[in-house]
Protein backbone atom coordinates (compact mmCIF):
# COMPACT_ATOMS: atom_id res chain seq x y z
CA UNK A 1 0.00 0.00 0.00
CA UNK A 2 1.12 3.69 -0.60
CA UNK A 3 2.09 5.15 2.47
CA UNK A 4 3.47 9.05 3.03
CA UNK A 5 3.32 9.62 6.35
CA UNK A 6 2.11 13.31 7.30
CA UNK A 7 3.61 15.06 10.54
CA UNK A 8 1.03 13.95 12.13
CA UNK A 9 1.69 10.28 11.36
CA UNK A 10 -1.39 9.84 8.64
CA UNK A 11 -1.38 9.43 5.07
CA UNK A 12 -1.61 12.04 3.19
CA UNK A 13 -4.90 13.39 1.02
CA UNK A 14 -1.79 12.39 -2.51
CA UNK A 15 -1.23 9.11 -0.63
CA UNK A 16 -4.89 7.49 -0.15
CA UNK A 17 -5.33 8.45 -3.69
CA UNK A 18 -2.88 6.91 -5.23
CA UNK A 19 -3.23 3.44 -3.21
CA UNK A 20 -7.32 3.88 -4.43
CA UNK A 21 -5.75 4.35 -8.05
CA UNK A 22 -3.12 1.82 -7.71
CA UNK A 23 -3.44 -1.02 -5.45
CA UNK A 24 -0.73 -2.79 -4.62
CA UNK A 25 2.12 -0.07 -5.82
CA UNK A 26 4.12 1.29 -3.06
CA UNK A 27 6.02 4.72 -3.62
CA UNK A 28 8.17 6.06 -0.69
CA UNK A 29 7.84 9.46 -1.72
CA UNK A 30 9.95 10.78 0.89
CA UNK A 31 12.48 10.16 -1.67
CA UNK A 32 12.76 13.52 -3.00
CA UNK A 33 14.57 14.34 -6.07
CA UNK A 34 16.14 17.90 -4.48
CA UNK A 35 15.69 19.75 -1.53
CA UNK A 36 12.71 21.91 -3.42
CA UNK A 37 11.13 19.34 -5.35
CA UNK A 38 7.54 19.36 -5.75
CA UNK A 39 7.02 16.65 -8.51
CA UNK A 40 6.90 14.23 -6.16
CA UNK A 41 4.20 15.88 -4.04
CA UNK A 42 2.05 16.67 -7.28
CA UNK A 43 -1.28 14.60 -7.45
CA UNK A 44 -1.34 11.09 -8.87
CA UNK A 45 -4.14 12.21 -11.48
CA UNK A 46 -1.77 15.55 -12.79
CA UNK A 47 1.24 13.12 -12.72
CA UNK A 48 -0.24 10.79 -14.48
CA UNK A 49 -1.33 13.14 -16.87
CA UNK A 50 2.31 15.17 -17.05
CA UNK A 51 3.65 11.62 -17.69
CA UNK A 52 1.35 10.11 -20.27
CA UNK A 53 2.15 13.58 -22.60
CA UNK A 54 5.16 12.64 -22.59
CA UNK A 55 7.27 10.32 -25.07
CA UNK A 56 8.21 6.94 -24.42
CA UNK A 57 11.94 7.45 -24.33
CA UNK A 58 10.89 10.61 -22.08
CA UNK A 59 8.76 8.48 -19.63
CA UNK A 60 12.36 6.45 -19.22
CA UNK A 61 14.07 8.89 -18.32
CA UNK A 62 11.94 10.57 -15.86
CA UNK A 63 11.88 6.56 -14.52
CA UNK A 64 15.69 7.06 -13.76
CA UNK A 65 15.19 10.16 -12.01
CA UNK A 66 15.02 7.83 -8.31
CA UNK A 67 13.66 4.73 -7.14
CA UNK A 68 9.96 5.39 -6.30
CA UNK A 69 9.19 6.98 -9.88
CA UNK A 70 11.32 3.51 -11.13
CA UNK A 71 9.66 1.46 -8.86
CA UNK A 72 6.36 2.98 -9.84
CA UNK A 73 6.47 3.40 -13.63
CA UNK A 74 7.96 -0.27 -13.95
CA UNK A 75 4.76 -1.61 -11.98
CA UNK A 76 3.01 -3.56 -14.92
CA UNK A 77 -0.02 -3.49 -12.76
CA UNK A 78 0.01 0.31 -12.35
CA UNK A 79 1.44 2.18 -14.62
CA UNK A 80 0.45 0.08 -17.72
CA UNK A 81 -2.87 1.01 -18.23
CA UNK A 82 -2.91 4.44 -16.98
CA UNK A 83 0.44 5.34 -18.31
CA UNK A 84 2.47 3.09 -21.18
CA UNK A 85 -0.66 2.11 -22.90
CA UNK A 86 -1.15 5.36 -23.75
CA UNK A 87 2.32 6.74 -24.19
CA UNK A 88 3.13 3.94 -26.82
CA UNK A 89 -0.95 4.56 -28.72
CA UNK A 90 0.39 8.16 -29.28
CA UNK A 91 3.43 7.38 -31.62
CA UNK A 92 1.80 7.11 -34.90
CA UNK A 93 1.67 3.56 -36.58
CA UNK A 94 3.03 2.08 -33.93
CA UNK A 95 1.84 -1.70 -33.67
CA UNK A 96 0.86 -2.73 -29.95
CA UNK A 97 2.79 -4.31 -27.43
CA UNK A 98 3.48 -8.07 -28.20
CA UNK A 99 2.25 -10.20 -25.42
CA UNK A 100 5.88 -11.84 -24.60
CA UNK A 101 7.03 -8.34 -23.31
CA UNK A 102 5.63 -5.59 -21.06
CA UNK A 103 5.32 -1.95 -22.57
CA UNK A 104 8.29 -1.10 -20.54
CA UNK A 105 10.55 -3.62 -21.85
CA UNK A 106 8.77 -2.77 -25.52
CA UNK A 107 9.66 0.96 -25.30
CA UNK A 108 12.99 -0.25 -24.21
CA UNK A 109 13.67 -2.49 -27.12
CA UNK A 110 12.20 0.26 -29.44
CA UNK A 111 14.05 3.42 -28.38
CA UNK A 112 16.60 2.90 -25.97
CA UNK A 113 18.73 -0.72 -25.77
CA UNK A 114 22.10 0.42 -25.29
CA UNK A 115 23.28 -2.98 -23.65
CA UNK A 116 24.92 -5.68 -24.90
CA UNK A 117 23.37 -9.14 -23.74
CA UNK A 118 26.15 -11.19 -24.18
CA UNK A 119 28.78 -9.16 -22.49
CA UNK A 120 26.95 -6.74 -20.92
CA UNK A 121 29.07 -4.16 -22.83
CA UNK A 122 27.37 -0.11 -22.52
CA UNK A 123 27.30 1.86 -25.73
CA UNK A 124 27.72 5.21 -23.62
CA UNK A 125 30.18 4.10 -21.26
CA UNK A 126 32.37 2.35 -24.76
CA UNK A 127 31.52 4.14 -27.06
CA UNK A 128 30.25 1.03 -28.81
CA UNK A 129 27.62 0.26 -31.00
CA UNK A 130 24.76 -2.13 -30.09
CA UNK A 131 22.86 -3.88 -32.51
CA UNK A 132 18.90 -4.67 -31.43
CA UNK A 133 17.48 -7.49 -33.63
CA UNK A 134 13.90 -7.33 -31.99
CA UNK A 135 12.37 -9.48 -34.14
CA UNK A 136 14.70 -12.60 -31.66
CA UNK A 137 14.54 -9.93 -28.83
CA UNK A 138 18.54 -9.95 -28.85
CA UNK A 139 20.82 -7.28 -28.90
CA UNK A 140 24.78 -7.35 -29.25
CA UNK A 141 27.78 -4.60 -29.58
CA UNK A 142 29.76 -5.66 -32.85
CA UNK A 143 32.33 -8.07 -31.42
CA UNK A 144 29.56 -10.22 -29.72
CA UNK A 145 27.37 -10.01 -33.30
CA UNK A 146 30.18 -11.94 -35.67
CA UNK A 147 30.71 -14.65 -32.80
CA UNK A 148 26.90 -15.14 -32.33
CA UNK A 149 25.40 -15.36 -35.86
CA UNK A 150 26.48 -18.06 -38.48
CA UNK A 151 25.98 -18.77 -41.85
CA UNK A 152 24.13 -21.74 -43.06
CA UNK A 153 27.45 -23.79 -44.06
CA UNK A 154 28.94 -23.18 -40.55
CA UNK A 155 25.73 -24.36 -38.55
CA UNK A 156 25.40 -27.13 -40.55
CA UNK A 157 29.07 -28.28 -40.40
CA UNK A 158 28.24 -27.52 -36.29
CA UNK A 159 25.86 -30.48 -37.05
CA UNK A 160 22.48 -28.64 -36.58
CA UNK A 161 19.08 -29.61 -38.86
CA UNK A 162 18.24 -27.56 -41.67
CA UNK A 163 14.58 -27.70 -40.60
CA UNK A 164 15.46 -26.33 -36.84
CA UNK A 165 17.15 -23.35 -39.21
CA UNK A 166 15.08 -22.63 -41.59
CA UNK A 167 12.16 -20.54 -40.07
CA UNK A 168 13.99 -18.50 -38.36
CA UNK A 169 14.65 -14.43 -39.61
CA UNK A 170 18.11 -14.25 -41.56
CA UNK A 171 20.24 -11.46 -40.99
CA UNK A 172 23.16 -9.98 -43.54
CA UNK A 173 26.23 -10.47 -41.21
CA UNK A 174 29.80 -9.65 -42.85
CA UNK A 175 28.34 -9.76 -46.20
CA UNK A 176 26.31 -13.34 -45.97
CA UNK A 177 22.73 -14.35 -44.54
CA UNK A 178 23.68 -15.43 -41.12
CA UNK A 179 21.20 -16.94 -38.01
CA UNK A 180 21.56 -16.36 -34.24
CA UNK A 181 23.36 -19.08 -32.71
CA UNK A 182 21.92 -18.93 -29.32
CA UNK A 183 18.33 -19.32 -31.26
CA UNK A 184 18.97 -21.68 -33.37
CA UNK A 185 20.25 -23.61 -30.38
CA UNK A 186 17.12 -23.83 -28.63
CA UNK A 187 15.54 -24.60 -31.88
CA UNK A 188 17.30 -27.85 -32.87
CA UNK A 189 16.80 -29.06 -29.01
CA UNK A 190 12.71 -28.95 -29.71
CA UNK A 191 13.19 -30.43 -32.93
CA UNK A 192 15.27 -33.31 -31.28
CA UNK A 193 12.48 -34.31 -28.87
CA UNK A 194 9.49 -34.21 -31.79
CA UNK A 195 8.80 -37.71 -32.75
CA UNK A 196 7.36 -38.51 -35.70
CA UNK A 197 6.99 -36.74 -39.05
CA UNK A 198 3.93 -35.51 -38.44
CA UNK A 199 4.86 -33.98 -35.50
CA UNK A 200 7.89 -32.03 -37.20
CA UNK A 201 5.71 -31.37 -39.92
CA UNK A 202 3.45 -29.46 -37.85
CA UNK A 203 6.05 -28.04 -35.19
CA UNK A 204 7.87 -26.11 -38.79
CA UNK A 205 4.35 -25.15 -39.72
CA UNK A 206 4.17 -22.83 -36.18
CA UNK A 207 7.36 -21.85 -36.03
CA UNK A 208 7.36 -20.54 -39.87
CA UNK A 209 3.80 -18.69 -38.70
CA UNK A 210 5.24 -17.63 -35.50
CA UNK A 211 8.80 -16.07 -36.98
CA UNK A 212 6.59 -14.28 -40.07
CA UNK A 213 3.90 -13.02 -37.29
CA UNK A 214 7.67 -11.41 -35.86
CA UNK A 215 8.76 -10.47 -38.86
CA UNK A 216 5.69 -8.49 -39.54
CA UNK A 217 6.17 -6.67 -36.41
CA UNK A 218 9.52 -6.00 -36.36
CA UNK A 219 8.96 -4.42 -40.14
CA UNK A 220 5.75 -2.75 -38.59
CA UNK A 221 8.34 -1.18 -35.68
CA UNK A 222 10.64 0.43 -37.99
CA UNK A 223 8.28 1.61 -40.12
CA UNK A 224 6.55 3.58 -37.29
CA UNK A 225 10.20 4.60 -36.18
CA UNK A 226 11.36 5.38 -39.74
CA UNK A 227 8.04 8.08 -39.66
CA UNK A 228 8.53 9.35 -36.44
CA UNK A 229 12.25 10.08 -37.58
CA UNK A 230 11.27 12.13 -40.53
CA UNK A 231 8.35 14.28 -38.87
CA UNK A 232 11.19 14.88 -36.31
CA UNK A 233 13.65 16.23 -38.62
CA UNK A 234 10.90 18.20 -40.40
CA UNK A 235 9.78 19.71 -37.08
CA UNK A 236 13.62 20.60 -36.44
CA UNK A 237 14.08 22.27 -40.00
CA UNK A 238 11.65 24.14 -39.92
CA UNK A 239 12.84 25.48 -35.99
CA UNK A 240 15.79 26.12 -37.23
CA UNK A 241 14.62 27.39 -40.39
CA UNK A 242 13.13 29.90 -38.43
CA UNK A 243 15.97 30.36 -36.18
CA UNK A 244 18.13 31.18 -39.08
CA UNK A 245 15.58 34.05 -40.15
CA UNK A 246 15.72 35.48 -36.80
CA UNK A 247 19.40 35.23 -36.76
CA UNK A 248 19.73 36.83 -40.21
CA UNK A 249 16.87 39.80 -39.48
CA UNK A 250 18.18 40.67 -36.37
CA UNK A 251 22.07 40.86 -37.47
CA UNK A 252 20.83 42.81 -40.48
CA UNK A 253 19.37 45.38 -37.50
CA UNK A 254 22.28 45.23 -35.68
CA UNK A 255 24.92 46.26 -38.64
CA UNK A 256 22.29 48.92 -40.11
CA UNK A 257 22.46 50.10 -36.66
CA UNK A 258 26.38 50.87 -37.44
CA UNK A 259 25.93 51.97 -40.78
CA UNK A 260 26.27 49.05 -43.05
CA UNK A 261 23.54 48.68 -44.25
CA UNK A 262 24.61 47.73 -47.86
CA UNK A 263 27.49 45.92 -46.98
CA UNK A 264 25.10 43.87 -44.82
CA UNK A 265 22.37 43.27 -47.33
CA UNK A 266 24.71 41.85 -49.77
CA UNK A 267 26.98 39.80 -47.04
CA UNK A 268 23.25 37.43 -45.25
CA UNK A 269 22.49 37.48 -48.30
CA UNK A 270 25.10 34.58 -48.92
CA UNK A 271 23.99 33.34 -45.38
CA UNK A 272 27.30 32.57 -44.18
CA UNK A 273 27.20 29.19 -42.45
CA UNK A 274 29.57 30.81 -39.01
CA UNK A 275 27.31 33.56 -38.16
CA UNK A 276 24.05 31.84 -39.56
CA UNK A 277 23.33 28.28 -38.80
CA UNK A 278 23.01 28.16 -35.81
CA UNK A 279 20.64 26.00 -33.14
CA UNK A 280 19.75 29.15 -31.12
CA UNK A 281 18.55 32.44 -31.85
CA UNK A 282 21.22 35.23 -31.46
CA UNK A 283 22.05 36.90 -27.94
CA UNK A 284 23.82 39.95 -27.17
CA UNK A 285 26.69 37.79 -25.45
CA UNK A 286 26.93 36.20 -28.79
CA UNK A 287 26.81 39.75 -30.47
CA UNK A 288 29.69 40.97 -28.51
CA UNK A 289 32.01 38.33 -29.30
CA UNK A 290 31.16 38.34 -33.34
CA UNK A 291 30.26 42.36 -34.05
CA UNK A 292 34.73 42.36 -34.59
CA UNK A 293 34.60 39.57 -37.04
CA UNK A 294 31.20 40.81 -39.19
CA UNK A 295 32.79 44.76 -38.76
CA UNK A 296 36.01 43.51 -40.75
CA UNK A 297 33.84 41.74 -43.09
CA UNK A 298 31.99 44.77 -43.70
CA UNK A 299 35.26 46.45 -44.53
CA UNK A 300 35.79 43.63 -47.23
CA UNK A 301 31.96 44.15 -48.64
CA UNK A 302 32.24 47.73 -49.14
CA UNK A 303 35.25 47.09 -51.03
CA UNK A 304 33.42 44.62 -53.14
CA UNK A 305 30.62 46.81 -53.63
CA UNK A 306 32.41 49.55 -54.84
CA UNK A 307 34.40 46.98 -57.62
CA UNK A 308 30.83 45.94 -58.35
CA UNK A 309 29.63 49.83 -58.81
CA UNK A 310 33.20 50.17 -61.16
CA UNK A 311 32.20 47.19 -63.14
CA UNK A 312 28.65 48.34 -63.74
CA UNK A 313 29.62 51.64 -64.70
CA UNK A 314 32.10 49.78 -67.53
CA UNK A 315 29.25 47.35 -68.61
CA UNK A 316 27.52 50.28 -69.01
CA UNK A 317 29.92 52.32 -71.05
CA UNK A 318 30.66 49.35 -73.12
CA UNK A 319 26.85 49.02 -74.20
CA UNK A 320 26.45 52.46 -74.94
CA UNK A 321 29.64 53.82 -76.37
CA UNK A 322 31.69 50.65 -77.75
CA UNK A 323 28.50 48.25 -79.31
CA UNK A 324 27.30 50.63 -81.89
CA UNK A 325 30.16 51.48 -83.27
CA UNK A 326 31.51 48.34 -83.35
CA UNK A 327 28.58 46.67 -84.54
CA UNK A 328 28.49 49.14 -87.21
CA UNK A 329 31.68 48.41 -88.66
CA UNK A 330 31.14 44.45 -88.67
CA UNK A 331 28.27 45.25 -90.79
CA UNK A 332 30.09 47.12 -92.99
CA UNK A 333 32.65 44.52 -94.36
CA UNK A 334 32.45 41.79 -96.48
CA UNK A 335 30.49 38.60 -95.26
CA UNK A 336 33.60 36.22 -95.28
CA UNK A 337 36.28 38.33 -94.53
CA UNK A 338 37.72 37.35 -90.75
CA UNK A 339 37.82 40.24 -88.29
CA UNK A 340 38.08 41.14 -84.53
CA UNK A 341 35.69 40.37 -81.80
CA UNK A 342 34.45 42.96 -79.60
CA UNK A 343 36.85 41.80 -76.60
CA UNK A 344 39.63 42.95 -78.86
CA UNK A 345 38.73 46.12 -79.73
CA UNK A 346 38.13 46.62 -76.20
CA UNK A 347 41.57 45.43 -75.10
CA UNK A 348 43.30 48.07 -77.42
CA UNK A 349 44.66 50.83 -75.49
CA UNK A 350 42.67 53.81 -76.61
CA UNK A 351 39.37 52.02 -75.34
CA UNK A 352 40.82 50.92 -72.31
CA UNK A 353 41.74 54.24 -71.91
CA UNK A 354 38.24 55.71 -72.59
CA UNK A 355 36.78 53.19 -70.60
CA UNK A 356 38.42 52.36 -67.30
CA UNK A 357 39.91 55.81 -66.89
CA UNK A 358 37.34 59.03 -67.29
CA UNK A 359 36.15 59.55 -63.75
CA UNK A 360 33.23 56.79 -63.06
CA UNK A 361 30.71 59.54 -61.90
CA UNK A 362 30.87 61.34 -64.77
CA UNK A 363 29.32 59.98 -68.46
CA UNK A 364 31.65 60.31 -71.79
CA UNK A 365 31.07 62.51 -74.20
CA UNK A 366 31.18 62.26 -77.97
CA UNK A 367 34.49 64.03 -78.16
CA UNK A 368 36.18 61.59 -75.49
CA UNK A 369 35.25 58.32 -77.60
CA UNK A 370 35.87 59.76 -80.76
CA UNK A 371 39.72 59.34 -81.08
CA UNK A 372 38.93 55.09 -80.17
CA UNK A 373 36.07 55.17 -82.15
CA UNK A 374 37.78 56.04 -85.38
CA UNK A 375 40.82 53.50 -84.81
CA UNK A 376 38.62 50.75 -85.00
CA UNK A 377 38.87 50.28 -88.88
CA UNK A 378 42.63 50.62 -88.64
CA UNK A 379 42.92 48.08 -85.96
CA UNK A 380 41.18 45.58 -87.49
CA UNK A 381 42.88 45.70 -90.47
CA UNK A 382 46.23 44.95 -88.23
CA UNK A 383 44.68 42.62 -86.52
CA UNK A 384 43.75 40.60 -89.71
CA UNK A 385 47.46 40.87 -91.26
CA UNK A 386 48.77 39.43 -88.38
CA UNK A 387 46.47 36.64 -88.24
CA UNK A 388 46.70 35.80 -91.79
CA UNK A 389 50.79 36.12 -91.34
CA UNK A 390 50.69 33.26 -89.01
CA UNK A 391 48.50 30.98 -91.31
CA UNK A 392 51.28 32.04 -94.31
CA UNK A 393 53.78 30.62 -92.08
CA UNK A 394 52.63 27.19 -91.94
CA UNK A 395 51.76 26.81 -95.81
CA UNK A 396 55.69 27.96 -95.96
CA UNK A 397 56.69 25.01 -93.89
CA UNK A 398 54.44 22.37 -96.11
CA UNK A 399 55.95 19.89 -98.54
CA UNK A 400 53.76 21.50 -100.93
CA UNK A 401 55.07 24.96 -100.91
CA UNK A 402 58.56 24.46 -99.46
CA UNK A 403 60.80 27.09 -101.05
CA UNK A 404 58.50 28.95 -102.69
CA UNK A 405 56.79 32.67 -102.45
CA UNK A 406 53.75 31.79 -100.80
CA UNK A 407 51.39 35.39 -100.64
CA UNK A 408 47.76 36.11 -99.30
CA UNK A 409 46.20 34.91 -102.28
CA UNK A 410 47.15 31.05 -101.83
CA UNK A 411 45.06 31.48 -98.49
CA UNK A 412 42.09 32.32 -100.52
CA UNK A 413 42.69 28.78 -102.78
CA UNK A 414 40.01 25.79 -102.71
CA UNK A 415 43.18 23.93 -102.45
CA UNK A 416 44.61 24.98 -99.57
CA UNK A 417 43.52 22.82 -96.85
CA UNK A 418 44.41 23.05 -93.33
CA UNK A 419 43.45 20.43 -90.38
CA UNK A 420 43.61 20.09 -86.79
CA UNK A 421 45.52 17.33 -85.48
CA UNK A 422 44.52 17.82 -81.59
CA UNK A 423 40.48 18.27 -81.01
CA UNK A 424 38.63 16.32 -84.17
CA UNK A 425 36.17 18.98 -84.43
CA UNK A 426 33.07 17.87 -86.66
CA UNK A 427 35.22 14.51 -87.51
CA UNK A 428 38.49 13.18 -86.50
CA UNK A 429 40.20 14.70 -89.63
CA UNK A 430 38.21 17.15 -91.16
CA UNK A 431 39.69 19.49 -93.36
CA UNK A 432 38.72 23.28 -93.17
CA UNK A 433 39.76 26.30 -95.98
CA UNK A 434 41.76 29.41 -93.96
CA UNK A 435 38.58 31.35 -93.18
CA UNK A 436 37.19 28.32 -91.02
CA UNK A 437 41.00 27.49 -89.61
CA UNK A 438 41.47 30.97 -87.92
CA UNK A 439 38.27 30.67 -86.54
CA UNK A 440 38.65 27.48 -85.29
CA UNK A 441 37.51 26.83 -81.60
CA UNK A 442 41.39 25.26 -80.49
CA UNK A 443 42.55 29.11 -81.75
CA UNK A 444 40.44 30.57 -78.72
CA UNK A 445 39.17 30.93 -74.84
CA UNK A 446 36.14 32.44 -72.94
CA UNK A 447 37.20 35.59 -71.29
CA UNK A 448 35.81 34.25 -67.98
CA UNK A 449 38.97 32.29 -67.35
CA UNK A 450 42.55 34.21 -68.48
CA UNK A 451 45.74 34.05 -67.09
CA UNK A 452 46.06 37.51 -65.49
CA UNK A 453 49.18 39.92 -65.41
CA UNK A 454 48.84 42.99 -64.21
CA UNK A 455 51.10 45.97 -63.91
CA UNK A 456 51.62 49.94 -64.45
CA UNK A 457 52.15 50.20 -68.57
CA UNK A 458 55.46 51.71 -67.54
CA UNK A 459 56.65 48.83 -65.58
CA UNK A 460 60.04 47.32 -66.26
CA UNK A 461 59.22 43.83 -64.86
CA UNK A 462 55.70 41.80 -65.11
CA UNK A 463 54.45 40.46 -62.11
CA UNK A 464 53.94 36.16 -62.38
CA UNK A 465 50.81 34.98 -64.19
CA UNK A 466 48.00 33.61 -62.07
CA UNK A 467 49.49 29.83 -62.17
CA UNK A 468 47.06 27.56 -63.84
CA UNK A 469 45.79 24.34 -62.62
CA UNK A 470 47.74 21.84 -64.60
CA UNK A 471 49.31 21.78 -68.31
CA UNK A 472 46.16 21.54 -70.10
CA UNK A 473 45.30 24.56 -68.46
CA UNK A 474 48.26 26.32 -69.16
CA UNK A 475 47.68 25.75 -73.24
CA UNK A 476 44.07 26.38 -73.04
CA UNK A 477 44.31 29.33 -71.35
CA UNK A 478 45.11 32.84 -72.76
CA UNK A 479 47.16 35.30 -70.99
CA UNK A 480 46.46 39.29 -70.77
CA UNK A 481 47.94 41.95 -69.73
CA UNK A 482 46.52 44.49 -67.83
CA UNK A 483 47.10 47.97 -66.88
CA UNK A 484 44.81 48.44 -63.71
CA UNK A 485 42.60 46.64 -61.72
CA UNK A 486 39.73 47.97 -63.02
CA UNK A 487 40.24 46.35 -66.79
CA UNK A 488 39.29 43.62 -65.02
CA UNK A 489 35.21 44.44 -65.57
CA UNK A 490 36.29 44.44 -69.41
CA UNK A 491 36.49 40.73 -69.16
CA UNK A 492 33.64 40.19 -67.05
CA UNK A 493 31.12 42.24 -69.16
CA UNK A 494 32.44 40.19 -72.21
CA UNK A 495 33.31 36.97 -70.30
CA UNK A 496 31.24 34.75 -72.80
CA UNK A 497 33.60 36.19 -76.05
CA UNK A 498 36.62 34.17 -77.26
CA UNK A 499 39.95 35.42 -76.87
CA UNK A 500 42.24 34.42 -79.73
CA UNK A 501 45.22 32.21 -78.13
CA UNK A 502 46.80 32.19 -81.15
CA UNK A 503 47.42 29.61 -83.80
CA UNK A 504 47.37 26.38 -81.85
CA UNK A 505 50.45 24.28 -82.56
CA UNK A 506 48.57 21.52 -83.93
CA UNK A 507 47.40 23.84 -86.64
CA UNK A 508 49.05 21.90 -89.71
CA UNK A 509 48.93 22.42 -93.87
CA UNK A 510 47.24 18.76 -95.29
CA UNK A 511 49.34 18.18 -98.29
CA UNK A 512 47.41 14.94 -98.62
CA UNK A 513 44.07 17.26 -99.02
CA UNK A 514 45.58 19.41 -101.25
CA UNK A 515 46.33 17.28 -103.74
CA UNK A 516 42.68 15.24 -103.81
CA UNK A 517 41.76 18.83 -103.90
CA UNK A 518 43.35 19.53 -107.00
CA UNK A 519 42.33 16.24 -108.66
CA UNK A 520 38.42 17.03 -108.16
CA UNK A 521 38.90 20.89 -109.67
CA UNK A 522 40.39 18.23 -112.61
CA UNK A 523 37.34 15.96 -112.65
CA UNK A 524 34.96 19.00 -112.57
CA UNK A 525 36.70 20.92 -115.34
CA UNK A 526 37.34 23.57 -113.25
CA UNK A 527 40.49 25.65 -113.25
CA UNK A 528 43.02 24.88 -110.16
CA UNK A 529 42.66 28.22 -109.47
CA UNK A 530 39.42 28.24 -108.02
CA UNK A 531 39.10 30.15 -104.32
CA UNK A 532 37.10 28.50 -101.57
CA UNK A 533 34.92 31.20 -101.39
CA UNK A 534 33.61 30.36 -105.69
CA UNK A 535 33.36 26.27 -104.19
CA UNK A 536 31.32 27.82 -101.07
CA UNK A 537 28.97 29.19 -103.81
CA UNK A 538 28.74 26.83 -106.12
CA UNK A 539 28.28 23.83 -103.45
CA UNK A 540 29.27 20.88 -106.19
CA UNK A 541 28.47 17.17 -105.71
CA UNK A 542 31.17 15.26 -106.80
CA UNK A 543 30.40 11.08 -107.46
CA UNK A 544 33.43 8.50 -106.32
CA UNK A 545 34.93 5.43 -108.15
CA UNK A 546 38.16 5.43 -106.72
CA UNK A 547 39.27 2.40 -104.29
CA UNK A 548 39.65 5.13 -101.63
CA UNK A 549 35.59 5.44 -101.02
CA UNK A 550 34.93 1.35 -101.37
CA UNK A 551 35.40 -1.31 -98.70
CA UNK A 552 36.58 -3.88 -101.06
CA UNK A 553 34.83 -6.77 -98.47
CA UNK A 554 31.50 -5.06 -99.83
CA UNK A 555 29.54 -4.82 -103.19
CA UNK A 556 30.50 -1.63 -104.64
CA UNK A 557 27.82 1.19 -104.54
CA UNK A 558 27.33 4.69 -105.59
CA UNK A 559 29.21 7.46 -103.32
CA UNK A 560 27.96 10.82 -103.79
CA UNK A 561 29.40 14.05 -101.20
CA UNK A 562 29.61 17.66 -101.60
CA UNK A 563 33.22 18.34 -102.14
CA UNK A 564 34.37 19.04 -98.52
CA UNK A 565 33.06 16.04 -97.22
CA UNK A 566 34.45 14.07 -100.43
CA UNK A 567 37.98 15.34 -99.60
CA UNK A 568 37.76 14.71 -95.41
CA UNK A 569 36.47 10.95 -96.09
CA UNK A 570 40.03 10.08 -98.12
CA UNK A 571 42.29 11.87 -95.82
CA UNK A 572 40.67 9.70 -92.98
CA UNK A 573 41.14 6.76 -94.98
CA UNK A 574 44.49 8.05 -95.72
Amino acid sequence: MLRNTTTKGEPSRWSRRQAGLCPGVAIDVGVHLGANDRLSRLPLEILTMILTNLHPLGVMRVSRTCKAFRKFLYNPEASRLTIWKSVLESVEGLPPCPPDLTEPVYAAWLYNRVDCQKCGTNSWTNMTKINSCFELRVSLCDSCKYKQFKSMDDLLAMGYDEKAITPLPKYCVQGEYSYHLDTVATLANEYKKLRGEKAKQVWWEEQERFWNDRMEHGLACRSARKLEYEKYEARRHELLERIRKERIKRMNDKLTELGWEKEAERFLKKEPYKYVYKEKPLTDDEWAVIMPELTAQMEIEREELRKEEIGEHIKGRIDKWLKPPFTAFILSRPPNEFNPNILDVALTDEWRTVLCTEPFNEDLTESSVQSARSQIPEFAKSWRNDRIEQLLEIVRKSKTYSGQEVTEDVLHLASTMFRCTDCGCGGPREVNTYAHTLAHSCNFMWAYSPIIQVAPRDAEHLPPPESPDDEYSARKRSRIRLYREEERHILTALEYVGIWLGLNSHIVFDDVAHEHMLSLLDALGWSRGTTAAEMEERQPYVECFCECYHDPTKPPSRKIFRWKKAVSIIILIY
